[in-house]
């Protein structure tokens, strides 16, 4: 391995906010935040948001998860580093994952750790240091 696709989320005070960061971590080198271009269609789409930023400006928040592996490929290729080199970790709820498999389909539900029951939105539910667990096996 040698590099390390960092995946963060955070969930704003706005209705349904998530924005998503990543950094590619080369080992034994740098720490590269990731940024993409802003597009026209979103400062139309959510003026308010974008407001005070042009076409081409760069920010950290990405759309998903998904985008950062792509941007983050694309910054390794740059970088001289073999996709077949790079793990992904941060794409909710799962592990850590080779390059290509994050690229796949992945089933990002919410299940519990012991059963691998997926839970349905509202449903209770223990969320752990070691992990997210249903009411029955915790």
């Amino acid at each position: 391995m040698k590099a390390i696709v960092t995946i963060t989320t955070f969930r704003g005070i706005s209705f349904e906010a998530i924005h998503f960061y990543g950094t590619l971590q080369i080992i034994a080198g740098d720490d590269i935040e990731l940024y993409r271009s802003i597009t026209q269609t979103e400062i139309d789409k959510d003026p308010e948001r974008w407001y005070g930023y042009d076409e081409g400006d760069l920010t950290k928040s990405f759309n998903s998860w998904k985008d950062i592996v792509i941007a983050a490929g694309d910054k390794a290729k740059e970088k001289g580093i073999s996709l077949e080199e790079i793990f992904v970790e941060g794409i909710p709820n799962t592990g850590s994952l080779p390059y290509h498999e994050a690229l796949k389909p992945i089933d990002t539900r919410p299940r519990c750790k012991k059963c691998g029951k997926v839970f349905e939105s509202g449903e209770g539910c223990y969320n752990t240091p070691r992990g997210l667990f249903c009411v029955k096996c915790y």
